[in-house]
This record gives C-alpha cells, sequence and structure tokens, in this order.
C-alpha cells in the first residue's frame, strides 16, 4: 500500500514537475538564488558580494520580508546610489538563458536623467537589464532572456540603479533564477498592440517660434490603418518570418496624440510621449500617428514628421516602432511595417544576444547582403502590391526582409554565414512571452513548496514523521483534484492542511515560526486556486 501511494504521488508530481517539456527551460543554474543559505559571514548569504558606487548603500539579509521562504536580499540608497548584489556563476557558452526573480520597491526614485533603470536584475557589467522597477510595489515578477557568450562566465545582480543612472529607494530581491532555455517551441504568441491616434494636439518651439498645431485623422484613414496593421500582422508577420512566430494583434484607440518629441529639425512620439498607452503585458507596440497638421495662430498647413517611420533601440525591454499615418494608408504597400517593426525586433534580438552576430542593418545597399544559401543578391526594388517582385527586398515569400526574419541572410563578404532571425532565436520569444516565464507562481509550485518545507521539518527533527504523514495526506488529495481540474476539491485539502497545522501549533507540537511559514504557504496556494 504505501509504494503504491508513493508512486501515484510521483505520478502526480510529474504531471506537474516532471520532464522538462519542449518550449520550456531547464533546471536552475544559480545556486541560493532564494538568498536561504548561509555563508562564514552570518550577514551575507552564501556566494553571493556586495557592490556600490558610493558609499551610503545598506545591502543586508532580511528575515522580515520575504517572497517565499525565510530570507531575502536587501538593498537600501538613502542617497543616489548604484548598489547590487552579484553573483558570478559559469553557465554553458552560447547558450540562452532566462533570468528571472521577484523584487519589492519601497520609494525607489523615478531618474529623469541618464538611465531610469530603478530596482532591476542584470548582468554586471553589461547593458542587459529588466525594466525599471520604480515606485513602491508589492513583491512583482521580472524576467529577462540572455545569451552566456562564449565563455559561458557572467555575473547575476539584484541591483538598485544603473550605469549613468544612480537612483535612491529600498529593494528587496527573492527567489532568482537563471535556466537554460532548452527543445524551444519555435512558434512563440508575440503580442502587438497596435495604438492608433486619432489626431495630433500639441506645443511645439521651431524656427518660427512656439506653436499650437492640431491635425486629425479621417475615420475612413482610422478603418484602412486598422486593416492595413491587421494584414501585416494576421498574414505578413508569420509569411516574412516562415511560420517560426505566430504573433497575437490588439488594436486600441488612445485618441488624441498630445506629446512629441523633437528629432533633428522635425518631430515624432517617442516611447516616452506614449508611455500611459504602453500596455507593459504586450512584447511590441506600433504607434501610428497623423503628422500633418495646421498652425493654430497662422492657419498654415505643416507636415511635422521626420520619417515614415522610426524605431528606437529598447534593449531587452518591449519592442517599439512609430509610423505617419500615410505610411499605413495611402503609400500603396506595408513595407515601412515592415521595415520598422524588422529595425525593433532586430535590436531587441541583439540586445538579447540570441541572433547570429553580427545582427543585420536593414539599412542596406544592393551589394551588402545575399542568400546564405543560394548566395544569389536581391532586388533592391520596393515591391509593392500592385508591383510584385519574387526577389524584392520586401517580398513576402522571398527577399531581403523575407530572409533576415528567416535567419537565412548573409553578408556578401561572409555568404556561407547565415545571419538574422533563425528559428532558435524566435523560439525565444519577446519580452513578455518567453518560454518558462509564464504562470511563475502557479498552485503546483506552492503546493511543492509545502512538501518541501515538511521535508525540512522532519529531516530537522522539528515534526515527526507520523505527523507529517497526516499532513501530506491533504497536500495528496489536493494534488490528484488539480489534475482532474476539481479546483473545489482542492482547495477544501489546502484549508483541511491549514486546520491541522493550527491545531499542532495550538498544541505545542509545532513552533509558532515553522507554523507560520506552512500558513502562509497554505493561504497563498488559496489565493492562487481562487483566482483560477
Amino acid at each position: 500500500m504505501i509504494c503504491r501511494r508513493f508512486f501515484l504521488i510521483a505520478a502526480i508530481l510529474s504531471v506537474w514537475f516532471g520532464d522538462t517539456p519542449a518550449g520550456a527551460v531547464a533546471s536552475n543554474q544559480l545556486p541560493n538564488g532564494s538568498f536561504e543559505e548561509a555563508s562564514s559571514d552570518p550577514n551575507t548569504p552564501n556566494g553571493w558580494m556586495r557592490q556600490a558606487f558610493a558609499p551610503g548603500a545598506s545591502l543586508t539579509w532580511e528575515i522580515d520580508t520575504t517572497h517565499d521562504g525565510l530570507r531575502s536580499a536587501r538593498i537600501g540608497n538613502p542617497t543616489p546610489n548604484d548598489a547590487a548584489w552579484t553573483q558570478t556563476v559559469a553557465l554553458e557558452p552560447d547558450r540562452n538563458y532566462l533570468l528571472s526573480g521577484w523584487i519589492k520597491t519601497e520609494n525607489v526614485a523615478h531618474v529623469a536623467g541618464g538611465v531610469d533603470a530603478g530596482a532591476n536584475l542584470c548582468l554586471w557589467g553589461t547593458w542587459q537589464r529588466t525594466p525599471a522597477l520604480t515606485g513602491t510595489n508589492d513583491w512583482t515578477y521580472v524576467r529577462m532572456i540572455f545569451n552566456s557568450g562564449p565563455t559561458g562566465i557572467v555575473t547575476i545582480c539584484g541591483r538598485v540603479g544603473y550605469w549613468s543612472g544612480v537612483t535612491t529607494g529600498t529593494a528587496w530581491f527573492d527567489d532568482l533564477q537563471v535556466r537554460e532555455i532548452i527543445g524551444s517551441d519555435p512558434h512563440p504568441r508575440w503580442k502587438i498592440l497596435v495604438l492608433i491616434y486619432d489626431g495630433t494636439d500639441v506645443t511645439l518651439t521651431d524656427a518660427i517660434g512656439t506653436r499650437h498645431v492640431v491635425g486629425h485623422v479621417e475615420p475612413a484613414q482610422l478603418a484602412t490603418a486598422a486593416a492595413n496593421a491587421a494584414r501585416f500582422v494576421n498574414t505578413d508577420i508569420p509569411a516574412l518570418s516562415s511560420g517560426n512566430m505566430v504573433p497575437e494583434l490588439t488594436i486600441r484607440y488612445p485618441g488624441t496624440l498630445r506629446r512629441l518629441t523633437q528629432f533633428g529639425n522635425a518631430w515624432w512620439p517617442s516611447p516616452a510621449d506614449t508611455a500611459g498607452e504602453r500596455d507593459p503585458s504586450f512584447d511590441s507596440v506600433i504607434v501610428i500617428w497623423q503628422p500633418t497638421v495646421t498652425d493654430q495662430g497662422t492657419g498654415e498647413v505643416l507636415w511635422i514628421g521626420n520619417a515614415a517611420g522610426l524605431a528606437p533601440a529598447m534593449g531587452t525591454a518591449q519592442t517599439y516602432a512609430t509610423l505617419i499615418i500615410e505610411a499605413a494608408t495611402l503609400y500603396g504597400h506595408l513595407n515601412v511595417f515592415k521595415h520598422e517593426w524588422g529595425h525593433s525586433l532586430l535590436f531587441y534580438y541583439d540586445a538579447v544576444g540570441g541572433a547570429p552576430r553580427p545582427t543585420i542593418n536593414n539599412h542596406a545597399e544592393a551589394t551588402t547582403y545575399v542568400h546564405c544559401m543560394t548566395g544569389a543578391f536581391y532586388e533592391w526594388v520596393d515591391e509593392s502590391d500592385a508591383n510584385p517582385i519574387a526577389n524584392s527586398i520586401y517580398n513576402n515569400g522571398s527577399g531581403f526582409t523575407h530572409d533576415y526574419y528567416s535567419g537565412t541572410t548573409a553578408l556578401a563578404t561572409d555568404p556561407l554565414h547565415c545571419l538574422g532571425i533563425t528559428p532558435d532565436a524566435w523560439a525565444l520569444g519577446g519580452p513578455v512571452t518567453m518560454p518558462g516565464a509564464l504562470a511563475p507562481s502557479t498552485s503546483g509550485e506552492k503546493i511543492k513548496g509545502i512538501r518541501t518545507l515538511l521535508q525540512q521539518l522532519v529531516d530537522s527533527g522539528t515534526l515527526p514523521r507520523p505527523w507529517s504523514r497526516a499532513l501530506e495526506a491533504h497536500l495528496d488529495a489536493a494534488a490528484t483534484a488539480l489534475v482532474n481540474d476539481d479546483v473545489r476539491h482542492a482547495t477544501q485539502m489546502i484549508d483541511l492542511f491549514r486546520k491541522k497545522v493550527l491545531l499542532l501549533r495550538r498544541q505545542g507540537r509545532l513552533p509558532t515560526s515553522a507554523a507560520d511559514e506552512l500558513i502562509a504557504l497554505a493561504d497563498a496556494t488559496v489565493q492562487i486556486l481562487e483566482a483560477r
């Protein structure tokens, strides 16, 4: 009977936590990422070191504030500083990894100048980091993809501040993980948000002086822009990437654009100008806007745009591209969509380090690139719907744009070295849609955490084995219910587990600290179950 029960438990757990499936991640390669283990220094977690740009930072090993378990690492910057907990690890060279973890913040400043990095996870000595977490936030899950490089030696850090981005505030770090991305599914669901503004109403200063300018987009133009964006995302992207990426499209109409940033002698909607509408749950944002405006003082009609489109490098954060309304509606082709979104994707995969080097430069010339399989040059002609050209730079089924989206183009000077966004690069997903980054704290993971803590209590002699078995029976029942998708029964079993822990605490059979930890894990599990 005991053997049958053991194998039942093993079978259930293998459903949750068994062999790593395709598209998932391997085991954690970051020792003591939970900050639970002590070192010879009683004030320092094993394996971790303190770093600070200037005196005054407080880097402490905490017991009062944790995401899970009993410990976390804290950084307090009472004055502007760049401070970090760091650990150097040896990984497999030239492999793709997912760095993830939890950060809690209190009054972390927003830095107006320099690099606004807030609290973040990063690779020390590089520009690779998670997006800034500023202000006051409860435990927040963050992650990023990186490539281990030719040596495999990387230094992981939990950080408040950055190069050229000193900041103030307090942050706690817990449950950090570094996992290799293996057996990846080459069809991630990139989530793309298209923002179509119905007008422009801004005040600008140019050589003439300060102007209040206003422009509108007609309803028919809005509809055409939406239709063309849908065609690009739903039809062109899957073709351009040779089926290696399946996008999900959301179109929103945020109203009038009321901020622009000067770029040379013209203006454009920079990421800061659209920050309020850039939903962080999307991998990519494409902005469509009206650059044709009328000076409200003089009645002069002006074109204030800089180009058909612009795309800035966003590092490993959400990608960003902009198009003028004419490019989205009147040009007779969708090549500005292809070109600017291509810029943003190439910037992202270059920052991640997941695509072959050197990165493609899609501001190229006719003799720069060839198809890496045939060595053929591309027809450097702007294909349109009315004039399809099989080997045009913009052709969906062949040509330069298709090939760099598909990882099959090469420099003419090195024609056998395939470049671009390969299937392996696509398999890394995007800034949000990453392998192994979905449901970072599931009910199954919480139950596993409870079982681990029970085993630790038994091993230490704190909890007798018979009492542990009685508690495990409820966890087993909850596990079986989850396998059968019976959330109600799983919740009942966790609640019974909680009541037995309370009883053991009242009877003095379980120390208060251990009981409180088990109850906290049980409560967190119930919260996740109730949210399903």
